[in-house]
């Protein structure tokens, strides 16, 4: 017997302009609510909002990091929670981990979903020695978690802040995004255009904007099947719900 599931990773943009795109959040999730989510740059508030509006979903019931940083929804009608944890991989933020869940599915095979926020290349201490820190953590990420699924089925959702070696680090580790594994280049995930904010385009590093790439991932590795994946062009009312797109993959286990 197959079982079919819908994946979601998005960027959530912290808390900035929040007032203005509550509702554009609300109405991503109410109209397409995944039945596995994965979030990063989460807040207290939007944990709140996402509870209230995902309600036939479980999450992590944890603190520190995970209500300000990522967190792991599931639906509950199809998933059951067997165990979670947080991982130091390296990532240079408070209580920023690899988060991980692991997952029975309804015929009994567990997989291990989990995502991570790699630092951003503007860090303090990238800017100062130009180091790469996100190709280490890729492969710490890509280590820990050979040691939690072994040859399991495995999801890790990521934004990863770079467009090559950390992705070539969990390539060569054995994992293949939902794209790849479909034939097909990602479409841009950041920045969406327009967002609420206002203002010069460009970064708070530099007048120049920020170009549009492809950060947002879902990876897999064992015996998972993509049948979809979709970069989500979703406004409402004319908002953008974050300066990420959403990225969802379906997949049969």
């Amino acid at each position: 017997m197959t079982f079919t599931f819908v994946a979601m990773t998005y960027n959530l943009w912290a808390d900035f302009h929040l007032d203005q795109r509550r509702d554009a959040i609300a109405s991503l999730f109410s109209t397409r609510p995944p039945d596995l989510l994965a979030v990063q740059e989460l807040r207290p508030v939007t944990r709140k909002l996402l509870d209230d509006v995902l309600p036939d979903h479980d999450r992590v019931d944890g603190t520190a990091g995970w209500e300000t940083q990522s967190n792991l929804w599931w639906h509950r009608d199809l998933f059951t929670y067997v165990e979670h944890g947080a991982e130091d991989v390296g990532i240079l933020s408070p209580d920023a981990n690899l988060f991980w869940v692991r997952l029975r599915t309804p015929d009994g095979p567990e997989l291990i979903f989990s995502t991570a926020h790699l630092t951003w290349p503007g860090h303090p201490d990238e800017r100062t020695d130009h180091v790469n820190r996100r190709v280490s953590q890729a492969r710490a990420i890509a280590d820990t978690l050979e040691r939690l699924a072994g040859k399991d089925t495995c999801l890790f959702t990521v934004d990863i802040n770079d467009i090559g070696p950390p992705q070539w680090e969990l390539g060569n580790a054995g994992f293949l995004d939902s794209f790849t594994a479909l034939g097909r280049h990602s479409p841009v995930t950041h920045p969406v255009v327009p967002t609420v904010a206002t203002g010069p385009i460009g970064t708070r590093l530099s007048p120049l904007a920020s170009p549009p790439k492809a950060i947002d991932w879902i990876f897999a590795r064992g015996p998972l099947a993509a049948r979809s994946s979709e970069v989500v062009d979703f406004f409402h009312d004319g908002r953008a719900p974050s300066d990420h797109y959403p990225v969802v993959a379906t997949y049969t286990l």
